[in-house]
């Protein structure tokens, strides 16, 4: 019996393969994998959805589900990038691991009931992404979102046994509270898990700055969303200069009164190797710096010249620089 139900998941998969499907690689992702490993991953992540979903098309990296399903698209852009980075022959698992999670996830999440805000909180959760890739991926309209980073969108979510999953507007709705409100309690809970912090004196034209780092994988970024609570010693009496290259790790330069433009050597230092973090991790949310005051985060612009990086102090900031003069 279990055979022929391995069968019959093959032979759907197939008839979707050779229907439905475009075997074009979605823009960007040239330089991670050919042509002929995309079309294997495509057809791997087809057989793997298809053991819980029904698949409608494949066109440039989303597979759309049928009317009703649980999820209207999935995307493959992260498999893209996790299976470059791993041996050919261990795609397979990666990839039924990936589908058979976000299954079992949104299957943990249809025990819960929606309406009964009590039992959920403990789930709340927060995840940033740029901002470019929600918007190509169904946008905001059914999720639940705050925009703390210039460029980025932070949404609400649930933090569930095996995946983060996006609270869906119309649950949200059902519980009569402001998004400031529950936005509150998912930082609190991610406030609670544990995550490494350094620090490290390097010398940048004969001075001595210094750089801290937040680091885990799965929360890092959130974690610098409330700086102030989780780093304190990360704070300098005019607030930091922050970069969140990913998900998993955050770099900071406390601004100090007594070296105030020291923050200008430190992105011009940094800024390699937060693009670099950016480029290399499978989920990228800026190649920016912020400047961190008062629980805010104000874009630094960084303009480069002839392999030269200028920065422009924020208004704020250089206001407070002057007030010292």
């Amino acid at each position: 019996m279990k055979k022929l139900i391995s069968f019959l998941i093959v032979v759907a998969s197939l008839h979707v393969s050779a229907q439905n499907i475009d075997y074009s690689l979605p823009e960007g992702y040239e330089n991670e994998i050919s042509k002929k490993e995309y079309k294997k991953l495509v057809n791997e992540s087809v057989k793997a959805i298809s053991k819980y979903y029904k698949i409608v098309s494949v066109e440039k990296g989303v597979i759309a589900l049928e009317k009703g399903e649980d999820y209207s698209m999935l995307t493959l852009h992260n498999l893209i990038l996790k299976c470059s980075e791993i041996e050919k022959e261990d795609w397979v698992e990666l990839i039924n691991s990936h589908f058979d999670g976000m299954y079992e996830s949104m299957e943990k999440q249809k025990q819960l009931d929606p309406s009964k805000f009590e039992t959920l909180v403990d789930y709340f959760s927060i995840r940033i992404y740029k901002e470019s890739f929600i918007t190509q991926n169904g946008g905001t309209d059914n999720l639940v979102v705050k925009k703390h980073l210039d460029g980025t969108l932070s949404l609400l979510m649930l933090d569930l046994p095996s995946a983060f999953t996006p609270i869906q507007k119309n649950m949200f709705d059902l519980w009569n509270k402001t998004v400031d409100e529950v936005f509150d309690i998912a930082q609190r809970n991610v406030n609670k898990q544990e995550f490494v912090k350094a620090t490290q004196v390097i010398d940048v034209n004969d001075q001595k700055i210094e750089v801290c780092f937040i680091e885990n994988e799965d929360y890092g970024a959130s974690i610098a969303l409330d700086l102030e609570n989780n780093a304190p010693e990360f704070v300098g009496e005019w607030g930091s200069v922050v970069a969140i290259p990913n998900k998993g790790i955050v770099n900071i330069h406390k601004i100090s009164k007594s070296n105030p433009l020291n923050f200008v050597l430190y992105i011009q230092r940094l800024k390699p190797l937060v693009e670099k973090f950016f480029y290399e991790h499978t989920q990228p949310i800026s190649t920016e710096f912020y400047w961190y005051y008062e629980g805010e985060f104000t874009k630094i612009h960084v303009v480069e010249s002839s392999g030269e990086f200028n920065v422009v102090s924020p208004m704020g900031l250089t206001e407070l620089i002057t007030e010292k003069e």
